[in-house]
């Protein structure tokens, strides 16, 4: 018998099948006769040129990964099962000493992977990004060598429109056809553009292009199987349109049976649409997908993955000798000395896992840099650390050593930029820092953003501020010994990699044509020729930039940088593995592990407040639920469940369509998943009536709390809880704003009784003595200094309230504020910032309050929790479902578009301003125009249709105004006319000339409010959407004017109009006319 080549795996064949029924074996080709097809599908990404395990920048052989130990999984399982495919998924050619500094700079030679994965025996390989860092006459010298198809179908020729690679392949086993497609991350031009030929492709969306596909192997090629190959990590990191998304790739195409993904450098292992997604961890590891396919219906009737280890495998004796001469060739390249080093150019470590490169001026990266600028004769060089160990070390140096430094084969970019670019440049570079916050004592990085994105630069000082927000840390710039000037012109050197996509998403900050560009020659060629010529070299840092804005505590940080090199506090490293050092140790780590010289224990309240269900991450709101999620479960994770607290100050359940069609039980479920603690209710949260609320009390796995709203002599909810965290006993009772009986319509809090808060307030803490050791107020009272009841005299006014997490005014505390010894907070709104408030508890049972805000832009290094994540994606999917109820119906179109509802009267216009004098019962009504953003067709109106027109979640309220403030609102409406302007008047109870002609602020010629002129002195009640009446799109005129009531949402008010009294009295009647003869009177037409 032969003897297995595969470690540890000595079983004889009966062993193996008395226990098959408990141990999981890989499946075997189906025995004649059999009704069953078993195809295997070994799969490989990101191989980065490995030929076998040795590194030879390390000089070692690390025996677990490379082609050589693949061949040997390859051998044993097509003779387990001769219907195996085995693809790769790209990033293939480049990553080596040998691949990318012998043979791939060289089109004359053969290329050393081409002929292992020949020997292999490959399938397909689809292409990865890293294929065309040495341009497109490299790739198409692949296709020729490779003996098996190269794939891409989202890679077109622009000139032509076909594609440039083989698009899918599809093959036969046993009677079943298995169609496998190739696509690739759509990203590359923003790496690679310079590269030769690659601006001549055009990269497509790979989800519309897997569609496309998938049913041409349906339909034309009459497949039974569809393996997909991406070279794409799972999620979108680099195109807004989520165009580099493998999981949207298997959202949207179901179809797949098997799908192999990559570019991460992650394991994955996961079912998605009940697509088998999987990708290996580079070359350390195969996938390895099992289906059974019914002979006779073609369909798989069974499908499992695994991954496999290649350190498990030993080499196949034939792959290393296929390898034996290009590593032969590369060890005998690197026996040249190039010079020696008299120290070590990167510094050892203070704090063991924090590269002392990336955190202060080191000789390594000056020498990098310095050599760009030699090169370029630039005036200021960037370059990055490529891996946390990069080091020059002393003594005899080689080109590995070169390597090790500068890993990538990018080629040298001059540019010239203005002192704005640079600093811009600057700025995304230095958000690789997360913001230090009170209470760390080390600094951390943003664990979206690879080390190697971090650029440091020679040329110029500057310090880097890390307590401030991104966007806003570079400071002190100067060039020269002068502070620089945003419009002088530079020389700056760069890699092409980051001159082809410096920015977000790989939107441009440096443009132009570069002076100088050194493609094909490397800029580690560069190094090594300067190392060459020196002969000794000594690493000189002249320290021209710093960090500033980590005031730690040098005694605890002393401590704490103690305590992490020992092994005792271990830094975090991010969910993929790939960025260490992603948060801070703080003081609460100290606590922890018992370090602390003043604190015993603690606890960590996590609060939010007026959501008002904004519960995704857009550009106008805040971080969203899913990475509010991602915070608290980090939190609980670090310190443990029992330590932190998670509370919402309400305004929660009530705000945009997605929730309010499920009257808030769709915020519920979100909710749930964040597991809160409790949360009190908000004035918007009644918008549903109390009785609602009530039932959505009950679907909340958490309290509303409420000690001061009773209906006769019963409480409507529960006043207060006691929970013990980190071993105290926490009380936490609720207070909601009595102004909730003139902010929601009066029906909705009928029969209600809301008690003076402060008087609720004192009560409870009475009740709560010698039952609690911290006495929590969850309020929704605000801070609006307008109001005379807030929570501010709450605090002013009761003793004994240790913490107050209020909201309602949208105020932002992120240092909180103290009042008579009661620290309050609030948090703003829509999740722009979350709370922390950091409870330090001492021996004797005292305790201080640390509080702070993780910001939106600090939210930047989260990652959206999975499980909210797929909840919202849910949610949304119902939401399409409600929204096609029909809620009315129109004879004549209703006009949107924005060419007549930002300059005109429309019909629209005047259902909306009609609902909302219906639903407020004011006098007069006014909307702007930008709020209508969309038309409705003649027919049946759906609620979809209506909240299409009012996106926004904006509400009606009520407010009283003077008719020279009405009549001074027309005129911001009426400030642009003829142009489109969105701050445009359109209104209801009223109507209103203007001359055009006249000067801006005096083109309202007459009002009219019930068929009589305006009094300009009278007070008006004035229905309005609540961004008008905050003053929103210049109408700063009702800013701060007397609330006489809030109302539902617009699109609420809309549909309840429709239903009652449809679409009559909207017809465009001369609410609104423009009089001039010197400007063309804009004719309004009806919508298509």
């Amino acid at each position: 018998m032969k003897k297995s080549t595969r470690k540890g795996l000595s079983f004889l064949l009966s062993l193996v099948m008395a226990f098959a029924m408990i141990i999981p074996t890989y499946v075997k080709a189906a025995t004649p006769g059999s009704t069953e097809v078993k195809l295997t599908i070994l799969g490989t990404s990101d191989m980065h040129g490995n030929l076998t395990s040795y590194v030879y920048e390390a000089a070692k052989d690390y025996e677990n990964s490379g082609f050589a130990r693949t061949a040997t999984l390859v051998k044993q399982t097509r003779t387990e099962n001769p219907n195996t495919l085995v693809i790769d998924n790209g990033d293939t050619i480049q990553g080596t000493i040998m691949t990318d500094d012998l043979y791939n700079t060289d089109l004359s030679k053969p290329n050393p992977v081409m002929d292992m994965m020949n020997y292999i025996g490959y399938d397909s390989m689809t292409l990865g990004n890293h294929e065309f860092n040495f341009g497109v006459p490299m790739i198409e010298k692949l296709k020729k060598e490779a003996k098996f198809p190269i794939l891409s179908a989202n890679i077109y020729k622009k000139a032509t429109g076909e594609n440039f690679a083989t698009p899918y392949i599809v093959k036969e086993f046993d009677g079943v056809k298995v169609g496998v497609l190739g696509l690739t991350v759509p990203s590359v031009p923003s790496w690679d553009a310079n590269k030769e030929g690659v601006k001549d492709l055009e990269f497509k969306h790979m989800a519309d292009e897997a569609q496309k596909y998938v049913k041409i192997l349906k339909e034309k090629e009459q497949v039974d199987v569809i393996i997909a190959t991406a070279h794409a990590g799972l999620d979108s990191r680099h195109e807004q349109d989520g165009g580099d998304a493998a999981r949207l790739v298997a959202e949207r195409c179901p179809e797949i049976d098997a799908f192999l993904v990559g570019h991460d450098h992650i394991t994955v292992n996961e079912n998605i649409n009940g697509v088998l997604v999987a990708a290996p961890y580079k070359d350390r590891e195969v996938v390895r997908f099992d289906l059974t396919i019914n002979k006779d219906t073609k369909k798989v009737t069974d499908k499992q993955t695994t991954i496999l280890k290649l350190a498990d495998y030993t080499a196949d004796e034939g792959a290393t000798k296929v390898a034996a001469p290009y590593d032969k060739e590369t060890k005998a390249f690197l026996e040249n000395t190039i010079g020696v080093a008299t120290e070590d150019f990167h510094p050892a470590s203070e704090v063991k896992g924090i590269p002392e490169a990336q955190i202060k001026d080191t000789g390594l990266i000056d020498l990098i840099n310095n050599v760009q600028l030699e090169a370029t004769g630039a005036d200021v060089a960037a370059a990055a650390l490529f891996k946390p160990s990069a080091n020059l070390p002393k003594g005899e140096l080689n080109f590995a050593n070169v390597f090790d430094i500068y890993q990538y084969a990018n080629t040298l970019v001059g540019i010239e930029v203005t002192g704005k670019e640079l600093k811009n440049y600057m700025e995304w570079s230095v958000s690789y820092y997360n913001t230090f916050k009170p209470g760390d004592l080390t600094i951390s990085f943003n664990p979206n953003i690879r080390v190697y994105a971090y650029d440091m630069f020679q040329g110029v000082d500057y310090t880097v501020d890390i307590s401030e927000p991104v966007g806003s840390r570079i400071k002190d710039v100067m060039y020269k010994g002068e502070p620089l000037a945003d419009d002088i012109v530079l020389k700056l050197a760069i890699n092409d990699y980051r001159y082809s996509g410096i920015g977000p998403s790989g939107e441009k900050i440096i443009s132009g044509t570069p002076y100088f560009t050194s493609d094909p020659k490397a800029l580690r060629t560069y190094i090594k020729e300067y190392i060459e010529k020196e002969g000794t070299i000594t690493p000189v840092a002249d320290n021209n930039w710093k960090i500033v804005g980590n005031e730690w505590n040098l005694e605890l940080r002393k401590i704490a940088v103690e305590a992490i090199n020992n092994g005792t506090i271990v830094l975090p490293t991010s969910a993929d593995g790939r960025t260490v050092n992603v948060g801070a140790v703080t003081e609460l780590d100290l606590i922890q592990a018992g370090l602390h010289p003043t604190y015993t224990d603690f606890m960590t309240v996590i609060h939010t407040n007026d959501s008002h269900t904004r519960i995704e991450e857009t550009s106008s709101d805040g971080m969203g639920f899913a990475k509010v999620a991602d915070k608290v479960n980090q939190l609980r994770t670090r310190y443990g469940k029992d330590h932190v607290l998670l509370l919402d100050g309400g305004d929660t359940l009530h705000g945009l369509p997605l929730i309010t069609t499920t009257k808030g039980e769709a915020m519920t479920k979100v909710m749930n998943a964040l597991g809160y603690d409790a949360m009190v209710a908000g004035n918007h949260d009644f918008n549903y009536g109390y009785e609602r609320l009530i039932e959505l009390d009950k679907m909340l796995e958490f309290p509303v709390l409420s000690a001061n709203v009773t209906k006769g002599n019963d409480d409507i909810l529960t006043p207060y809880i006691i929970k013990e965290v980190a071993g105290k006993k926490v009380a936490i009772f609720g207070l909601e704003t009595p102004d909730t009986t003139i902010m929601t319509h009066p029906k909705n809090v009928e029969g209600l009784t809301f008690e003076d808060p402060s008087k609720a307030a004192q009560k409870m803490v009475k009740e709560l003595e010698g039952k609690a050791d911290f006495i929590v107020a969850l309020c929704h009272l605000g801070l609006d200094s307008n109001s005379s009841i807030t929570s501010e005299k709450v605090a002013g006014n009761v003793k004994g309230i240790d913490l107050i997490v209020d909201g309602h005014s949208h105020t932002t505390l992120p240092q909180g504020k103290i009042v008579n010894d009661t620290l309050i907070v609030q948090t703003g709104e829509y999740t722009k910032n979350l709370g922390q408030v950091n409870i330090l508890f001492k021996k004797d049972g005292t305790f201080d309050m640390a509080p702070m805000h993780i910001t939106k832009a600090d939210a930047a290094g989260l990652t959206a929790d999975k499980a909210v994540s797929d909840l919202i994606k849910e949610l949304k999917a119902n939401f399409d479902v409600v929204t096609e109820e029909v809620v009315g119906t129109t004879p004549v179109a209703l006009q949107g578009e924005r060419e007549f509802v930002r300059k005109g009267e429309t019909n629209l216009g005047n259902l909306i301003t009609n609902a909302l004098i219906e639903a407020t019962g004011a006098d007069v009504a006014l909307t702007n125009g930008g709020g209508i953003r969309a038309s409705i067709d003649v027919g049946d109106i759906t609620k979809k249709e209506v909240i299409t027109v009012l996106p926004f979640g904006n509400y009606g309220v009520m407010i009283e105004a003077t008719g020279q403030e009405i009549k001074d609102a027309l005129e911001v409406g009426a400030a642009k006319y003829p142009e489109a302007n969105g701050a445009f008047s359109h209104v209801a109870g009223m109507s209103y000339k203007f001359d055009p002609a006249q000067p801006v602020g005096n083109r309202i010629v007459e009002v009219l409010v019930d068929e009589k002129p305006i009094d300009l002195n009278k007070t008006y009640k004035l229905a309005t959407n609540d961004f008008i009446a905050a003053g929103g799109d210049g109408y700063v005129m009702f800013k701060g004017n007397k609330s006489l009531g809030e109302f539902s949402a617009l699109d609420e008010l809309v549909i309840e109009y429709l239903s009652t009294k449809g679409v009559e009295g909207i017809e465009v009647n001369g609410r609104i006319v423009p009089i001039t003869s010197e400007v063309e009177q804009v004719e309004l037409k009806p919508a298509a």
